[in-house]
C-alpha cells in the first residue's frame, strides 16, 4: 500500500525592484508580456535576502509547511487534506489557528543598493509589511501590497512603539542590519474597507482559499541627473543640467546631445550635491565618454 501527500499553496510573496526589472525607461509591469519576459531573467537575491524568522522556522517545522524559493520571491506550501472525500476543499493537515503569524526578515546585501534605489538599505526603523495593523499604529497605516496593488516602500513605516513590541519576537542577531519585516497573520484584518481587497491567508473556517493570495513588495529605481564628461580631461560636455533619468540595469534609455546617442548611466558613480543644511538637492550620475 502506498501513500501520497498533498501540498497546497498557502500564499506567495514577490519582491520586485524596478532597477533590475524595467526595460530601460519602460516599466516592467506595463503589460503582461513584458512582465513575463523581464521576470524570466530576474532574481531578487541579486540585491537582498528574504528569510523566515527563527520563530517562524520553528512553526514551519511543527506544522508541515514548506517554503519554496522562486526567482521573484517564495511560495509557502502546506501539507493539506480534504475536508471531506472528493470535496475539493482543503485544510492544513496540521491546524493553523487564525492568530498564527509568520514573520519574514529582509536584509539588503548589495553595497550599491542605495545608489539605484529610492530608500536606504538600513532605515532608522525597519519597514513593516503586514496584513494586520499593530495596536499602536493610527489610521495612516498601510497594509501590505497584493500582486494587483502598488504603494511606495516609503509608505510602509511604523512608529518606535510598534517596533519595540514587534522586535520582542526577534533575536539580537536578527535585528542587525534589518531592512524590513513581512508579518502575515492567517486571519489578518478586514482590509476590504482599506482598498477593496481581502488579505486573509486562511478562510474563516480554517480552509485554504481556492485562489491563494500573492503579496508583493515593489522597490522603485532612483532617477538622477546624467552629467557627461570628456574622459581625457573631465570637462563637462553640456552647460545645463539634463532632465533626471531613471537608472536601469537592462534595456536602453535613449539620451542624446550634440547629434549623438549617449551611453546610459551606471549606479557605481553617484555624486550628491547638498545645501548648507546637509539636504540633498541634486543626485548626479557622471558618465565619462571619449570625444
Amino acid at each position: 500500500m502506498s501513500f501520497t501527500s498533498t501540498y497546497k499553496i498557502l500564499f506567495g510573496m514577490n519582491m520586485y525592484h524596478n532597477y533590475f526589472l524595467d526595460d530601460g525607461s519602460v516599466a516592467f509591469d506595463t503589460n503582461a508580456t513584458l512582465k513575463e519576459a523581464q521576470l524570466n531573467k530576474y532574481n531578487f537575491q541579486d540585491f537582498c535576502e528574504l528569510i523566515p524568522s527563527e520563530e517562524t522556522q520553528e512553526i514551519f517545522k511543527g506544522s508541515k509547511l514548506v517554503i519554496k524559493p522562486i526567482n521573484s520571491g517564495f511560495l509557502i506550501y502546506a501539507k493539506a487534506e480534504e475536508t471531506a472525500p472528493n470535496s475539493g476543499t482543503f485544510k492544513p493537515f496540521v491546524s493553523l489557528p487564525q492568530n498564527t503569524v509568520f514573520n519574514f526578515l529582509i536584509y539588503v546585501k548589495d553595497s550599491l543598493f542605495e545608489n539605484y534605489s529610492t530608500v536606504n538599505s538600513k532605515p532608522l526603523l525597519p519597514y513593516y509589511f503586514s496584513n494586520k495593523k499593530p495596536a499602536s499604529e493610527g489610521i495612516s497605516f498601510n497594509y501590505i501590497d497584493l500582486e494587483t496593488t502598488t504603494l511606495p516602500i516609503e509608505n510602509f513605516t511604523i512608529n518606535q512603539t510598534s517596533f519595540d513590541e514587534i522586535k520582542k519576537t526577534l533575536s539580537e542577531k536578527e535585528k542587525i542590519g534589518l531592512f524590513g519585516i513581512i508579518s502575515l497573520e492567517m486571519a489578518g484584518d478586514n482590509t476590504i474597507p482599506f482598498d477593496g481587497n481581502a488579505r486573509n491567508i486562511l478562510n474563516v473556517n480554517g480552509t485554504i482559499p481556492a485562489s491563494p493570495k500573492t503579496f508583493k513588495l515593489q522597490l522603485k529605481n532612483r532617477s538622477t541627473i546624467w552629467n557627461y564628461r570628456d574622459a581625457s580631461n573631465s570637462a563637462l560636455l553640456h552647460s545645463t543640467d539634463p532632465n533626471e533619468l531613471p537608472l536601469a540595469k537592462n534595456g536602453i534609455i535613449g539620451y542624446s546631445f550634440g547629434g549623438q546617442e549617449r551611453p546610459s548611466a551606471f549606479p557605481s558613480r553617484l555624486i550628491f550635491e547638498k545645501d548648507g543644511g546637509g539636504n540633498i538637492i541634486k543626485t548626479i550620475s557622471e558618465i565619462f565618454i571619449n570625444q
